[in-house]
């Protein structure tokens, strides 16, 4: 065998092990080391009802109804979990991450069949350091589930393009349903808007007449339906249907948007953010493949095709946010990655190159001036950011510059390790190391500033072993402290002052009332003097937190004989 190619060989295999290396430890670094957040509440609480009441197709928080979502992402959890015998944040999350290993995968085997090894190994790294990415693989909610499902389904498109049978649309179909039943259809709509110009341009939509095509559609759609289905033929006294919130979340949002309405450019500005901080080079790419369009090979132009349809389909949905148009995110990147590998003027590529390299300049700078940035932070709003995050932050900065000097000395080390061209090998380095010190250091030594789980960790150590009917939320329910209380049953929700009086009269033991500061004013002004006093544990206020109204206080009151 040829030296030379029995080298590239071992070149490419290094650095494909070193690319799955980082992948892996980026994700997957201290993936449970903090506190539930936003939304993640809600998939841990529901998960942890259907195992207390042993129902895995009606989904409650508190005992209530509550299907916005379907059934798929709450099972994964609860999967992890029986295996584990845990259910933590750690459990919450590995599913995303999992899906965000095989987003990448799906990515990488794109860039490789549709134009090149180092394409596609391109796309990847670009991917793997882009802020949105790695922000929802390692976030408990069924965003990067669902993106899984999208890629991969174009993968499997791309892969038996040239035959057109009943087994491989089934396979499609059914993976764009399993996406559907993790957060809805976009799953199906958004693989079928983004291959639509192939099959247009190919006259491919001929084949799609055909029987068997109609049968695995069929198919698909019935496995997408039968858990609401079931879930309905056993409903009882559950009061929602997963029907009914299928036409809500799916048709309704996207005509007539109950919530989430946001004016139709947010996109503009949020992919731009979500793609941090590979957006110089994107915004070029975008503007020069757009520009030159025609004169495209075949497989490019479906590419830039199919970006623009999806940017398109997210801002024509009346509701919008951020996270939505996160399945345009592997587009991005091979467009970046096909860009720089094939298309366009030199000049333009080292324009975009310069102002990248820009940008990793300023926030190297920015890291490096971080003690005297937090010093004017804490002067001004008292905003202390821990030693321990400073020390990252000079290190992190310290690092970065490393592939700078690497550069000048031993470019053809950054090459082999990386895999892909002088270019951007230096640029990837850069990348993977600033993200990589944010997400696995950096961000979790903030977690003392998140105060949800403290309190209700408090709460449990001056309550113990309480019973779920001698717990009540004043109005609302606080979904995270209800998690990490964890007890074996449903609590109270009291929405007046007289329910308030009646809840601390039941009984004789040990009661816990949960309210907001907001709410206080209520409380003192309706109930009788000295009925509940100084609340015995309170959520933590920093100093720089200027609405405080939003904190939890709790109140543990004794009766007689408790």
């Amino acid at each position: 065998m040829d030296s030379s190619v029995s080298k590239a060989k071992v070149r490419i295999r290094i650095s494909d092990i070193i690319f799955w290396v980082v992948a892996l430890f980026f994700l997957f670094w201290v993936l449970g080391n903090r506190g539930l957040w936003a939304s993640e509440d809600r998939w841990a609480e529901v998960t942890r009802e259907m195992f207390l009441s042993g129902n895995f197709f009606h989904p409650t928080i508190n005992g209530e109804p509550y299907f916005d979502k379907p059934l798929l992402t709450y099972w994964l959890i609860a999967l992890v979990s029986a295996l584990t015998g845990k259910l933590n944040e750690w459990t919450v999350r590995l599913p995303s991450a999992i899906a965000g290993i095989m987003v990448l995968w799906a990515t990488v085997f794109l860039g490789r069949k549709l134009w090149s090894e180092e394409a596609g190994r391109t796309s990847g790294w670009i991917l793997l350091t882009a802020f949105g990415f790695l922000f929802w693989s390692r976030s408990g909610t069924a965003d990067m589930e669902n993106l899984a499902t999208v890629i991969l389904s174009i993968a499997w498109y791309w892969t038996w393009r040239g035959r057109e049978n009943f087994l491989t649309y089934l396979v499609f179909y059914l993976i764009c349903f399993i996406g559907a039943q993790t957060k809805g259809l976009t799953a199906v709509v958004v693989p079928m808007v983004a291959l639509l110009p192939d099959v247009l341009r190919e006259r491919r939509w001929r084949a799609l007449l055909s029987p068997s095509h109609a049968m695995s559609l069929i198919i698909g759609l019935a496995l997408y339906l039968a858990p609401f289905i079931y879930a309905n033929l056993t409903q009882g006294s559950y009061q929602e249907t997963g029907l009914a919130l299928v036409f809500q979340e799916n048709i309704q949002r996207f005509f007539h948007p109950f919530d989430h309405v946001e004016p139709f450019y947010v996109y503009f500005y949020y992919l731009p953010v979500l793609f941090l901080p590979w957006t110089p080079l994107l915004l070029v790419a975008i503007f020069r493949t757009t520009a030159s369009i025609k004169n495209l090979d075949g497989k490019t132009r479906w590419l830039v095709e199919a970006t623009l349809l999806i940017f398109l389909l997210f801002t024509a949905s009346g509701s919008r946010r951020s996270y939505y148009i996160l399945p345009i995110l592997p587009f991005c990147a091979l467009i970046v990655a096909v860009y720089l590998k094939t298309v366009g003027e030199e000049g333009w590529k080292r324009l975009g190159l310069g102002i990248q390299e820009g940008l990793f300049a300023l926030i190297v700078l920015f890291g490096f001036l971080s003690p005297v940035i937090c010093f004017f932070l804490q002067k001004r709003i008292d905003f202390v950011v821990p030693g321990d995050v400073k020390l990252a932050t000079l290190i992190v900065s310290f690092f970065a510059l490393t592939p700078w000097i690497i550069k000048r000395w031993r470019l053809n080390l950054l090459v082999k390790v990386t895999g892909i061209n002088q270019k951007a090998a230096c640029l990837v380095a850069t990348a993977a190391i600033l993200m990589g010190g944010f997400f696995c250091w950096q961000q979790v030594r903030f977690e003392d500033y998140r105060t949800k789980k403290p309190f209700a960790r408090e709460i449990q150590t001056q309550v113990p072993n309480i019973m779920p009917t001698d717990i009540a939320f004043y109005r609302e329910i606080e979904t995270t402290v209800l998690f990490y209380l964890d007890v074996p049953g449903f609590v109270r929700v009291v929405k007046s002052p007289e329910s308030v009086t009646n809840f601390l009269r039941s009984g004789k033991d040990t009661k816990v009332l949960i309210s907001t500061r907001r709410d206080l004013k209520y409380l003192f002004r309706e109930l009788p003097a000295g009925t509940l006093g100084q609340p015995s544990v309170n959520e933590k206020i920093f100093p720089w937190e200027k609405n405080s109204e939003k904190k939890l206080v709790a109140w543990e009151i004794k009766r007689e004989g408790g």
